[in-house]
Protein backbone atom coordinates (compact mmCIF):
# COMPACT_ATOMS: atom_id res chain seq x y z
CA UNK A 1 0.00 0.00 0.00
CA UNK A 2 2.71 2.07 0.52
CA UNK A 3 4.59 1.23 -2.40
CA UNK A 4 1.36 2.62 -4.63
CA UNK A 5 0.42 5.34 -2.33
CA UNK A 6 4.10 6.72 -2.95
CA UNK A 7 3.78 6.02 -6.74
CA UNK A 8 0.56 7.96 -6.90
CA UNK A 9 1.97 10.92 -5.14
CA UNK A 10 5.54 11.02 -7.63
CA UNK A 11 2.84 10.85 -10.50
CA UNK A 12 0.77 13.63 -9.15
CA UNK A 13 3.29 15.69 -8.86
CA UNK A 14 4.94 14.70 -12.21
CA UNK A 15 1.51 15.91 -14.79
CA UNK A 16 1.57 19.05 -12.21
CA UNK A 17 5.12 19.89 -13.18
CA UNK A 18 4.54 19.35 -17.06
CA UNK A 19 1.10 21.10 -16.86
CA UNK A 20 2.92 24.15 -15.55
CA UNK A 21 5.99 24.52 -18.00
CA UNK A 22 5.87 28.24 -18.18
CA UNK A 23 4.95 28.79 -21.44
CA UNK A 24 2.17 31.08 -22.52
CA UNK A 25 0.30 32.25 -25.44
CA UNK A 26 -1.70 35.46 -24.25
CA UNK A 27 -1.16 37.32 -26.87
CA UNK A 28 -4.34 38.64 -29.26
CA UNK A 29 -3.82 40.18 -32.55
CA UNK A 30 -6.11 42.46 -34.18
CA UNK A 31 -6.49 44.94 -37.20
CA UNK A 32 -6.93 49.02 -37.17
CA UNK A 33 -6.56 51.97 -39.69
CA UNK A 34 -4.22 54.42 -38.77
CA UNK A 35 -6.22 57.95 -37.57
CA UNK A 36 -3.43 60.00 -36.60
CA UNK A 37 0.25 59.74 -36.09
CA UNK A 38 1.79 61.43 -32.77
CA UNK A 39 4.90 61.86 -31.06
CA UNK A 40 5.89 58.68 -29.94
CA UNK A 41 1.97 56.35 -30.12
CA UNK A 42 -0.36 55.94 -32.53
CA UNK A 43 -4.29 56.92 -32.59
CA UNK A 44 -5.90 53.80 -34.14
CA UNK A 45 -9.18 52.55 -35.18
CA UNK A 46 -10.21 48.79 -35.08
CA UNK A 47 -11.47 47.60 -38.49
CA UNK A 48 -15.32 45.93 -38.49
CA UNK A 49 -16.04 42.90 -37.09
CA UNK A 50 -12.96 43.04 -34.18
CA UNK A 51 -13.52 42.53 -30.67
CA UNK A 52 -11.31 45.61 -29.94
CA UNK A 53 -14.11 47.45 -31.44
CA UNK A 54 -16.51 46.45 -28.94
CA UNK A 55 -14.36 47.70 -26.41
CA UNK A 56 -13.74 51.21 -28.08
CA UNK A 57 -13.75 53.05 -31.78
CA UNK A 58 -10.86 54.98 -31.15
CA UNK A 59 -7.23 53.44 -28.92
CA UNK A 60 -4.07 54.91 -28.76
CA UNK A 61 -0.94 52.87 -28.95
CA UNK A 62 2.95 53.29 -28.53
CA UNK A 63 5.00 53.17 -31.50
CA UNK A 64 7.17 49.86 -30.55
CA UNK A 65 7.67 47.00 -31.82
CA UNK A 66 7.07 47.62 -35.59
CA UNK A 67 8.09 44.74 -37.89
CA UNK A 68 8.28 47.16 -40.93
CA UNK A 69 11.62 49.21 -42.25
CA UNK A 70 9.09 51.50 -44.04
CA UNK A 71 6.92 54.45 -42.43
CA UNK A 72 3.32 54.17 -41.52
CA UNK A 73 0.81 56.58 -42.62
CA UNK A 74 -2.64 57.95 -42.03
CA UNK A 75 -5.39 55.03 -43.68
CA UNK A 76 -2.47 52.07 -43.33
CA UNK A 77 -4.33 49.17 -41.56
CA UNK A 78 -1.89 47.72 -39.30
CA UNK A 79 -1.82 44.08 -37.71
CA UNK A 80 -0.86 44.83 -33.69
CA UNK A 81 -0.35 42.51 -31.76
CA UNK A 82 -0.57 42.85 -27.80
CA UNK A 83 -1.08 41.14 -24.27
CA UNK A 84 -5.09 41.14 -24.39
CA UNK A 85 -5.11 44.41 -22.14
CA UNK A 86 -7.03 47.59 -22.99
CA UNK A 87 -7.23 50.30 -20.65
CA UNK A 88 -10.52 52.18 -20.19
CA UNK A 89 -10.09 55.62 -21.04
CA UNK A 90 -10.92 57.86 -23.84
CA UNK A 91 -9.57 56.78 -26.72
CA UNK A 92 -8.83 53.76 -25.11
CA UNK A 93 -4.82 52.74 -24.75
CA UNK A 94 -2.84 49.33 -25.05
CA UNK A 95 0.39 49.79 -23.41
CA UNK A 96 2.10 46.05 -23.72
CA UNK A 97 2.51 45.87 -27.73
CA UNK A 98 4.32 43.20 -28.36
CA UNK A 99 4.45 43.69 -32.67
CA UNK A 100 2.82 45.69 -34.99
CA UNK A 101 3.09 45.43 -38.88
CA UNK A 102 1.69 47.27 -41.98
CA UNK A 103 -0.64 45.01 -43.80
CA UNK A 104 -2.84 47.63 -46.24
Amino acid sequence: MKKFLCTLIMLTVLFSLTACDGKTDDTVTFQAVILEINDGYYLVEPVEGSVELNSADQITVPVTGMNDSSEPEVGDVLEIVYDGAIAESYPAQITNVYSMSVVE
